[in-house]
């Protein structure tokens, strides 16, 4: 398949597999004391790491229980590992020195392996199954033979489901830019800053990179057929990227592929634009689909941080915002392929609120209502000051680095959903509380939630600085709408499922 000039991919020091190695036992054919048991030593070495296990004293046949060697391997960066074992019999007075036993049925005395990491296999001197115990004897190349017990493991980390997460920088090409296209792979219980820190909230980070048994890249010819087959293809990898050199103007057209066992997920194929947009103002960074079918959210420059949409400052925070907000949380990043980013061409300004009850101001770029309104299901606009975020009027604010406040932000603007936390200043609950049908998240009559709350049993209320009291069912933490904003619960899904349900019906 021809298509621009695609480079090879890089090498990722990455996700890590637990590689261990566990000798069972050891026997003496001939490697022992002339004058009492043998005693044995042994060292492992894991890719060049020594581990160093003492004597046993005055035993020909001994099962040691602590003869283990355990790294930590990172797969991405290396899919085999090296491993040698040697044993040693200690002598001493007239035995004149210790003893290199011969454990090696090759040449030399040493057991030297290669281990497949994933899926596991050890070939090398001996082949032998992952898991299971291979005894192996010399043939009598040093200072005797011994008989070894052993088996090698690797533990790889896991948790159920799959997603696939895939960008491209830099965002918004221009004419002649090569473009990296990476592809990651992550279990199903990735959430806002398990993978890139969220300042708002600045969890702790897990690790949620899962290991696929293929990865794949597919770039579209400009023009041409779909392709027919990958320009990248990686065997169990978390990630990987390749390099488009030379993208002319136009549409960059690519897709990413993740498959364990059966489950096979795609992004669906997606559209960057390089260079000026084809009409209209709006520039489609990642345009998975018609606007009537899609959520459409356009990233906004706010005047008082940014240059514009072209200031590569504003750029890099948009794909991090991207990366790790939208393609950071599982349940949009399952939606992907019914969500585009646009940049606006214009700023906008968000600003504290300085009137009583206003908590922030936002002003859209002056074309919005002529340009972006009729679409546009969120505008959000992007500051770096620091002040208390809002949304309304189909806008929201947040700083790029807030990752969980982006979605919190975007459940507002795009999917109408209210506020559920009760946020305590003076005893005074001031989010924006409303009855949001069909499917609310939040009710303004408790009997309205035991009859249609998705959870009527965790029904409760609160009262809000108006004297107003609302009920709801999702959880006070945990979750996109209340105090720590991710992810979403049963009620917040419940909306945006139907909200997703029109778009792909054409009505969004």
């Amino acid at each position: 398949m021809a298509t621009q000039s695609v480079s090879a991919p890089t090498a990722w020091a990455g996700h890590t597999v637990k590689l261990r190695v566990v000798i069972e036992k050891v026997k003496q054919q001939g490697c022992t004391d002339s004058t009492d048991g043998s005693d044995f030593y042994a060292r492992v070495v894991i890719n060049g790491q020594s581990f160093d296990f003492g004597e046993i004293t005055d035993q020909d046949e001994t099962s040691p229980t602590d003869w283990k060697a355990e790294k930590d391997v990172p797969v991405d960066d290396q899919p085999t590992a090296t491993v040698q074992i040697v044993l040693a019999e200690s002598d001493g007075g007239l035995n004149f020195g210790d003893d290199l036993c011969d454990i090696s049925a090759e040449d030399g005395t040493d057991l030297d392996l290669t281990v497949a990491l994933v899926p596991c296999s050890v070939t090398g001197e001996v082949t032998t199954p992952c898991g299971q115990t291979k005894t192996v004897t010399g043939n009598d190349e040093g200072d005797g033979d011994a008989e070894l017990s052993f088996r090698v493991e690797v533990d790889v980390p896991d948790a159920p489901g799959l997603a696939v997460r895939c960008t491209h920088t830099p965002l918004w090409p221009q004419p002649g830019d090569d473009v990296t296209i990476k592809v990651e792979a992550f279990d199903a219980a990735i959430q806002v800053g398990d993978m890139e820190p969220d300042a708002a909230r600045n969890p702790a980070q897990v690790d949620r990179r899962k290991i696929a048994d293929k990865l794949e890249i597919w770039v579209q010819n400009q023009p041409g057929p779909t392709p027919d087959a990958p320009d990248l293809v990686l065997d169990h990898k978390t990630m990987g990227d390749i390099i488009v050199h030379d993208v002319p103007a136009g549409d960059l057209e690519y897709g990413c592929v993740a498959r364990e066992g059966t489950d096979t997920r795609f992004t669906g194929w997606r559209r960057t634009r390089t260079g000026p947009p084809a009409q209209d103002a709006a520039i489609p960074v990642v345009f998975t689909g018609d606007r009537a079918h899609s959520i459409d959210i356009v990233f906004i420059a706010d005047t008082d941080n940014y240059a514009g949409s072209n200031d590569p400052a504003f750029l890099a925070d948009v794909a991090d915002v991207i990366k790790g907000a939208y393609y950071g949380q599982y349940y949009f990043l399952d939606q992907q392929q019914h969500i585009n980013f646009w940049l606006a061409d214009q700023r906008g300004d968000a600003d504290a609120g300085t009137a009583p009850g206003a908590i922030c101001v936002l002003t859209p770029p002056a074309n919005w209502a002529t340009d972006y309104a009729a679409w546009a299901n969120a505008g959000a606009i992007l500051h770096t000051n620091a002040f208390r975020d809002c949304a309304g009027n189909g806008l929201f604010s947040s700083a790029p680095t807030s990752l969980s406040t982006v979605l919190h932000e975007t459940g507002h603007a795009a999917f109408n959903l209210a506020d559920e936390y009760c946020r305590e200043a003076g005893n005074v609950c001031d989010g924006g509380y409303f009855e949001n049908r069909p499917h609310p998240n939040l009710y303004d009559t408790a009997a309205e939630c035991q009859n249609e709350a998705p959870s009527p049993v965790n029904c409760r209320s609160f009262t809000d600085a108006d004297g107003d009291t609302w009920s709801l069912s999702d959880p006070t933490q945990n979750d996109l709408m209340n105090v720590d904003q991710r992810p979403p619960q049963a009620a917040d899904i419940r909306r945006m499922d139907w909200t997703f349900a029109n778009c792909i019906a054409g009505m969004c």
